[in-house]
């Protein structure tokens, strides 16, 4: 039974608090994610006096709270060591975080996930603002109207008045928001006598009431004895070629699976933090685990821009093929040889273009691919087996305005090709262009328009089929043109043929672009284009993933 109790403190005993290190922050806790909104909203709260919500700590013994180990990788400082207890915040971390980082003027600290210069905080002291608070890099002690919240809230009004020169009016402002924010009672809710198992099913219940605790966070609030949080995030902030925005369920389910998971969800995260709980030697071996672990996630994503060219995990299919190849990486612990980069090159394709990870597949094709993973580790004649070839006609339908599996394998396809300019022939930047959204730089070959006005499916339309990657500006000059009214300007220069290769257009003279009848130019082109990807997809693959294609006989 825990004891109960709820005091109120001011600024400047929260201050004081700051100052002896008396709060923590347990490792079951989130980094910071407060932006400068918030934050903003938060100190305008204050200031007219609005409930701000009641921060809950639990006060611990040293020797318990060291058990659950407070982060040190935050806004606020650890606790001081030579106190005999702690108030582990519960609850309220990212506000008593901002009220910190305002009162000490924090710089960013990427180490607790914060962006945030609280220097760049001011307080509008104009009589009627649109805003009272905000962030502005411009703004500086001279600025006219502004002054920096840090300095108002720890000068004295007099001397800060003296200070800056401020007139009466402005003085007056100041004075008000400084008493504001010094009179405002901060309520804090303590308990203690419980165990960590207690704390941590108060912190899921709490967040899941309130700001939703995902299932990364759930996982980290159990795994507290083998520090998860600090290194996973460590090892994900580490990740090159922007894989450090790789999502934390990732990274866990290839941990999952290290400690023989058979699927990927639920049961399997319930797996592993069973065995971590219950092995009291696991600090020991998880820190062996983890360095193997590293390798896998590190190598996996050489691996995925290597190969693949895929340069941005948010073209990648899906997230799970990163989980799965780091798993790979983890059994394996060296470089891929050839038969497996073979092997590896099937299941890619195959699970990419066939979405073999969606819907009703998933529960099938994960448990799969698993046991194809520990087999290719392991043993020079192991196989990917393909037992259900891909209908052809549903992956060139793919609508490349979505974010399909299919419609990311067409574009990987051709970031393979190296698609080149058609101005000048040179290689396309597509790196700032990698994200599904970014569309700008997606081109209807047959102009969306000219096939409206000829009656044609927008299912047609709007498939991969008729899409590739084209440079803004040169879109932009294509309008709304036939693809042989814009394609005769370049037709005659050197560079052509490999351009169009490059973005897998045929462009020969017997090539339907050329064709004045636009339903019979683009029906011919769909199936010829058609055919085209799909041979350079089973290409790469190294084998055929694709049934028959039936030509398309009305579009």
């Amino acid at each position: 039974m825990s004891e109960i109790s709820v005091n109120k403190c001011s600024l400047r005993e929260l201050k004081g608090k700051f100052e002896n290190r008396e709060f923590a922050i347990p490792e079951i806790q989130r980094q910071y994610v407060w932006n400068k909104s918030r934050i903003c909203n938060l100190m305008d709260s204050i200031y007219k006096n609005y409930p701000v919500g009641i921060f809950l700590v639990w006060n611990a013994k040293y020797s318990k709270a060291i058990q659950i180990r407070p982060n040190n990788k935050t806004i606020i400082p650890p606790f001081n060591k030579n106190n005999t207890t702690a108030d582990l915040i519960i609850d309220g971390q990212q506000r008593l975080s901002t009220l910190y980082g305002v009162l000490n003027n924090t710089t960013p600290k990427p180490e607790a996930n914060s962006i945030i210069d609280f220097k760049e905080l001011f307080f509008n002291y104009n009589s009627k603002p649109k805003k009272r608070f905000v962030f502005s890099r411009r703004l500086n002690e001279d600025s006219k109207g502004y002054v920096r919240l840090h300095d108002l809230l720890t000068i004295s009004p007099s001397v800060l008045k003296n200070r800056w020169k401020l007139g009466k009016l402005a003085g007056k402002e100041c004075e008000k928001c400084y008493d504001r924010f010094h009179n405002y009672k901060y309520y804090i809710l303590s308990f203690n006598q419980l165990e960590i198992n207690d704390v941590q099913e108060i912190f899921i219940r709490i967040n899941s009431s309130g700001m939703s605790v995902s299932r990364a966070d759930a996982v980290f609030s159990r795994a507290t004895k083998v520090g998860l949080r600090d290194h996973m995030l460590d090892t994900k902030r580490g990740l090159k070629h922007n894989y450090d925005t790789i999502s934390i369920d990732a990274l866990q389910s290839t941990l999952a699976l290290s400690y023989d998971a058979n699927k990927i969800g639920g049961r399997a995260f319930e797996s592993f933090l069973n065995k971590i709980e219950k092995n009291k030697n696991d600090d020991s071996e998880f820190t062996k685990k983890w360095k193997k672990l590293q390798f896998g996630y590190e190598n996996a994503v050489d691996f995925l821009v290597n190969e693949f060219k895929i340069t941005n995990p948010s073209i990648l299919p899906y997230q799970n093929i990163y989980t799965m190849l780091a798993y790979f990486f983890y059994l394996n612990q060296s470089r891929v040889k050839p038969y497996q980069m073979k092997e590896i090159k099937k299941w890619f394709w195959h699970t990419s273009c066939g979405e073999r990870y969606t819907g009703a597949d998933f529960n099938r094709s994960i448990p799969a691919d698993i046991k194809f993973f520990r087999k290719l580790a392991k043993n020079p004649n192991a196989k990917y087996s393909i037992s259900e070839k891909i209908n052809p006609s549903l992956f060139l339908k793919s609508d490349y305005r979505k974010a399909s599996s299919s419609s990311h394998a067409y574009f990987i396809l051709l970031r393979n090709k190296k698609p080149l300019y058609l101005l000048n022939g040179h290689e396309m930047m597509l790196d700032n262009t990698s994200s599904i959204s970014n569309r700008k730089d997606r081109h209807h070959i047959y102009p969306k328009n000219l096939l409206d006005r000829n009656g044609i499916n927008p299912k047609w339309t709007n498939s991969i089929s008729n899409i590739c990657y084209l440079e803004s500006d040169e879109n932009q000059s294509i309008n709304n043109s036939h693809p042989k009214n814009y394609l005769k300007e370049f037709k005659h220069k050197q560079h052509f043929g490999k351009v169009m290769a490059s973005h897998i257009i045929p462009f020969r003279s017997s090539s339907p672009v050329w064709t004045t009848n636009v339903k019979k130019g683009f029906r011919s082109f769909i199936n010829i284009r058609g055919k085209m990807i799909l041979d350079e997809i089973e290409k790469l693959a190294g084998t055929k993933i694709f049934e028959r294609l039936t030509p398309v006989s009305r579009v």
